[in-house]
């Protein structure tokens, strides 16, 4: 039988994959992703884009990147704490949510400021950025969601014991009486 890892040793690899691919994920969300443009009018801002393909498109890269981001701390921590399954799960749901809130935080703070900021000293007419945020929330699972399914799907095919099955006693065999 192989050695377990302890919990708090699973638990803290699983965190720090899930930062370092929320830092990477936030990178690549903020290179990737247009972000909007605003027209400064008398009294505040209207959109450039009128299809407001910018807003969506967004929080598209965010949930695309997010699915990747899940599958990647999946199979890494499955690597990893494989031995220890359900402290496998608690790591990898705390660590999705840590991979969204890092990319997040950090894309936001890489993107433009607000633009009702911008736009308080801009001159009517002037096309200002806005920021990098996210509109639907529910793309903030998309990380948890994609991380479980490649676990569920790793612990179904996986062996759990190397221990072999042992062969029942043929005691409780009930006896038929002909």
């Amino acid at each position: 039988m192989t050695a377990q890892r302890p919990s708090v040793a699973v638990l803290a690899e699983t965190g720090f994959i899930a930062l370092v691919l929320g830092a990477v994920m936030g990178l690549v969300w903020w290179w990737a992703a247009p972000t909007e443009q605003w027209t400064v009018v008398e009294g505040g801002l209207v959109p450039a884009d009128l299809g407001f393909t910018a807003w969506f498109s967004a929080d598209g890269w965010f949930l695309a990147l997010g699915a990747v981001a899940g599958v990647v701390l999946a199979g890494a921590s499955w690597r990893r704490g494989r031995t220890r399954p359900v402290v496998l799960t608690l790591g990898i749901i705390i660590g999705a949510g840590l991979v969204s809130l890092v990319a997040w935080a950090l894309g936001g703070a890489l993107g433009a400021p607000d633009p009702q900021t911008v736009a308080e000293t801009a001159s009517v007419g002037t096309v200002v950025e806005g920021s990098l945020g996210i509109r639907a929330m529910g793309v903030l699972f998309a990380p948890a969601l994609a991380a479980l399914t490649v676990q569920a799907l790793l612990l179904s095919s996986a062996k759990l014991s190397d221990e072999p099955t042992p062969f029942p006693d043929s005691s409780w065999v009930p006896q038929q009486s002909w």
